[in-house]
């Protein structure tokens, strides 16, 4: 069993994030869950906290019961700082919806919010899988943040085309199907346990 620490931003794919929870438990894996305050106006904590069975996290500043553990760990017999426990415990850290507002944050290497803070933390495999509309990803931006990312080892897992969430709109930039992130994950552990 592997500890994945799932980050979950704003925009209409996070409901598709569910899935990939049920996926990632249904293979064994224990999973946390980290939500930018953005991602709660799509999904609730509530839904991936009843899929993991471990509490939901949104900021740095806020209490974690778990106290950084993922499910089947032993509490640590003190109150940890939430990001670094979380991504200390991690093997790999997958972002899933990234929306190009959170791209951009990852490859400037801010940290205003949990999510991007655990990113910077992060010393395991980060696995990301962007979702937007077909001109945010296309836009240069968007691409010059990805190759950014990409240079500092990150793996990412490209968008699929179809229809988005606008109505009538069609092109790249759909979440890709929860379980090539989830291969793409198990991959990243793979090649981790392999010290590749």
């Amino acid at each position: 069993m592997s500890r994945i620490l799932l980050g979950v931003s704003g925009g209409i794919a996070a409901y598709k994030a569910l899935e990939l929870v049920r996926l990632m438990t249904g293979d064994g894996h224990a999973v946390r869950v980290v939500q930018t305050p953005a991602s709660r106006r799509f999904v609730g904590a509530a839904s991936f906290e009843a899929l993991t069975g471990a509490p939901v996290l949104v900021s740095e500043f806020e209490h974690d019961p778990a106290r950084g553990a993922f499910p089947g760990q032993q509490l640590p017999g003190h109150e940890p700082l939430s990001h670094l426990e979380l991504v200390g415990n991690a093997e790999v850290y997958v972002i899933a919806p990234a929306s190009a507002n959170t791209i951009a944050k990852l490859a400037a290497g801010l940290a205003d919010n949990l999510l991007s803070s655990c990113a910077l933390a992060a010393g395991c495999p980060l696995v990301i899988a962007p979702a937007m509309n077909n001109r945010m990803y296309e836009h240069p931006a968007t691409q010059a943040n990805l190759r950014t990312l990409r240079e500092r080892g990150a793996e990412i897992v490209e968008p699929d085309s179809g229809r988005l969430a606008s109505h009538g709109e069609h092109g790249i930039g759909r979440l890709a199907e929860p379980a090539r992130i989830l291969a793409a994950c198990e991959d990243a552990l793979a090649g981790s346990r392999a010290g590749v």
